[in-house]
């Protein structure tokens, strides 16, 4: 009985460990093919956009830009295991951070090369969820005991973009969010006519202008009091406005500045602009 029952054991083990060597490790490319589909694309921080929706004022939703804010993601040709995110700091300043084909803490989730500079040990990790046909990424910090100490989500920006559109990021969902549309404008002068902006910053039926752009950075030390979007930037129709929003309606006024040069002030009203949709 004994010597049948060290033989069912010594079956049992061999079976055993017969399994665990036919289990496979899923390698760098099984994970980058099953991840790329849903880590591509261009990423903005959720946060913001909520905010922005809530202000209508990107000098009001500017303290919610810390840290990672933007991602662009192209998974299509990585070097080993790895991946080069392009990321925007604080909305101020570009960065890049290696993502690894390497399983986080969860099947969901990928490893970084990304850390806190404070040489605290703190790392983060890109992780996605998945709810109905809404696909959200979020960058998981952790402390180095693996503890989650918080997690900042990102929305995929889509839409449609023209060959002289602005950048595919923050900015993209600012236009969105704050100024895109079709409006009913009325001119200083009392003239009445139609334009339309873009998602992707163009412009028509505004005084001939073509594009138009929303400041969103708030870090710099002067003209940075008021929110301001400009007409033609960088072109020598270039034209500046205050702006501000409320309900369906935009007011357009002249943008000014003090005699140091150092804030901006709202000058006389030129357009009133009333969402036509």
């Amino acid at each position: 009985m004994k010597k049948l029952l060290l033989i069912l054991l010594t079956i049992c083990t061999v079976a055993a460990c017969s399994s665990g060597d036919n289990k496979t490790k899923e390698t760098p490319a099984d994970i980058h093919a099953s991840f790329s589909p849903i880590i591509k694309g261009t990423w903005v921080m959720t946060e913001y956009i909520t905010d922005l929706q809530k202000t209508k004022s990107p000098k009001a939703s500017s303290g919610v830009l810390q840290g990672v804010v933007s991602m662009e993601i192209d998974p299509a040709a990585p070097t080993g295991d790895t991946t080069i995110v392009s990321a925007s700091l604080n909305n101020h300043e570009g960065m890049t951070f290696y993502l690894f084909y390497r399983q986080g803490q969860d099947g969901q989730s990928l490893a970084t090369a990304l850390t806190d500079e404070d040489g605290s040990g703190n790392f983060y990790e890109l992780a996605y969820n998945i709810t109905g046909s809404d696909t959200v990424l979020e960058l998981k910090h952790y402390n180095k005991e693996k503890k989650l100490l918080d997690t900042r989500s990102f929305t995929r920006v889509t839409g449609p973009l023209t060959d002289d559109s602005e950048p595919y990021g923050l900015q993209y969902m600012a236009n969105k969010v704050l100024l895109s549309g079709n409006y009913n404008v009325t001119d200083d002068e009392g003239n009445s006519f139609k334009a339309e902006l873009t998602d992707d910053g163009m412009a028509k039926g505004v005084a001939g202008h073509s594009t138009y752009y929303i400041f969103t950075d708030f870090m710099g030390d002067e003209q940075t009091n008021l929110d301001e979007m400009v007409f033609d930037p960088g072109a020598k129709t270039q034209k500046p406005y205050i702006f501000e929003i409320k309900a369906d309606t935009v007011w357009l006024y002249k943008a000014m500045e003090n005699d140091e040069r150092t804030l901006l002030i709202r000058g006389p009203l030129k357009y009133t602009m009333v969402r036509a949709n």
